[in-house]
């Protein structure tokens, strides 16, 4: 069952490096529930890229500080608040928050697109699943 404070941030809309309810991209949700939701003050990173097309930049920062400042969390335990990392395009890109562990549901923002839930275990997704990583501060 998806938690009802999810829907608070469903339809927020894409915006590049956007870190508040005027818009936001695939981290800068993450960023926005990580403090509204959890409490936790996460690094913005909204000056380390470019522009969220960017995949290779982006990517870059994800392998660096991502797996720098996060835990990796074996797949099947993964919790609510846990980031699932995607590849696009070859580039670990692409983040959503794990919302429902039990149904493979994420919140998530991409280009073009509203913030919505989806299954991260759908054939959209599953084969692009990099990992989940829980902050460690």
């Amino acid at each position: 069952m998806i938690p009802n404070w999810v829907a608070n941030y469903v339809g927020i809309p894409f915006a590049d490096r956007g870190r508040d309810r005027k818009g936001v991209d695939c981290y800068g949700l993450v960023y926005l529930v990580a403090r509204e939701r959890f409490g936790t003050e996460l690094p913005r990173y909204d000056e380390d890229y470019p522009t969220a097309l960017d995949r290779e930049e982006v990517g870059t920062l994800v392998s660096g500080e991502i797996r720098s400042r996060w835990s990796e969390v074996a797949a099947g335990c993964e919790q609510i608040g846990d980031v699932a990392l995607f590849r696009m395009v070859g580039e670990p890109c692409h983040v959503g928050i794990v919302v429902e562990p039990a149904g493979h549901l994420m919140l998530h923002c991409a280009r073009g697109a509203n913030a919505c839930v989806e299954r991260y275990r759908s054939p959209k997704w599953s084969r692009r699943i990099e990992g989940f990583f829980r902050y460690a501060g």
